[in-house]
């Protein structure tokens, strides 16, 4: 793999019928295990519930992000207020970034919008920049997802930013599949959509 290779999909079937994508999940999760230990030695994964010297695991949260316009998000549900080429997500922190002890494993997007507005993504992860991909073909499944052959990990203070090319303004909901992992568990505590 290596290529940036992806699937579209019906999300509700291929978590539980796709073997690929439980490869691919699993490849990404020991991967990302493997990166937090190294970085913050001596703690190992205590998952959702840590305990001293631990790192946990959690969903990838709306509030790492800033939406359309800088807009802060409790949720992936977002209002793009004009058609175009449009900054759709970036990392929460100062130049885009991902917050400090926070590392995601991301292995694609979610689309649960009834009216689809956005026909096409780009992103860029570091100072890596990664093609557009047209998502029109997605208008003919019903929970539609796009699932990449090899997950990306967005690593701690590392700038993330998706564009995408918006034909109506309209609310969309997009949503990053995959989890996030955290240093301290304080870091994700609190109020459900409050600020990181």
């Amino acid at each position: 793999m290596g290529l940036g290779g992806l699937i579209f999909c019906e999300w509700k079937s291929v978590a539980k019928e796709y073997p690929d994508f439980q490869r691919s999940w699993g490849e990404l999760e020991q991967r990302i295990t493997e990166k937090c230990r190294n970085d913050w030695s001596p703690r190992n994964m205590g998952f959702l519930v840590t305990h001293e010297n631990e790192f946990g695991r959690t969903s990838i949260l709306p509030r790492l992000f800033l939406g359309w316009a800088s807009q802060t998000l409790p949720t992936w549900r977002q209002g793009m207020g004009i058609a175009g080429n449009q900054l759709i997500l970036q990392g929460v922190n100062a130049g885009m970034t991902i917050p400090e002890d926070i590392k995601i494993a991301w292995i694609g997007l979610a689309f649960p919008n009834k009216q689809q507005q956005i026909s096409e993504i780009k992103f860029q992860i570091g100072d890596r920049k990664y093609g557009r991909i047209n998502i029109e073909e997605m208008l003919g499944y019903h929970t539609p997802a796009i699932i990449f052959e090899e997950g990306f990990i967005i690593d701690e203070e590392q700038d993330f930013d998706m564009y995408a090319y918006i034909k109506e303004p309209d609310y969309q909901r997009v949503v990053m599949l995959g989890a996030a992992y955290y240093k301290f568990v304080d870091k994700v505590l609190g109020v459900p959509g409050a600020v990181i």
